[in-house]
């Protein structure tokens, strides 16, 4: 349950977070709060935030 709190209070905060089109796995980089999710230009279905991205992260 912390991790979705966490997750929603960065997305406030604003910052890049990374989209996927839940039907087409497209995905797209956008910056919230400063852009509307927007919708998949495929599928014409709205995305849905996938990853809050972060500087410094390693795999």
């Amino acid at each position: 349950m912390k991790d979705k709190n966490k997750l929603k209070q960065e997305t406030r905060e604003g910052g890049a977070v990374e989209l996927i089109c839940l039907k087409c796995r497209r995905t797209e980089i956008i910056y919230v709060p400063a852009e509307e999710i927007p919708k998949c230009p495929d599928c014409n279905v709205r995305m849905t935030i996938n990853e809050v991205l972060r500087e410094g992260k390693s795999y």
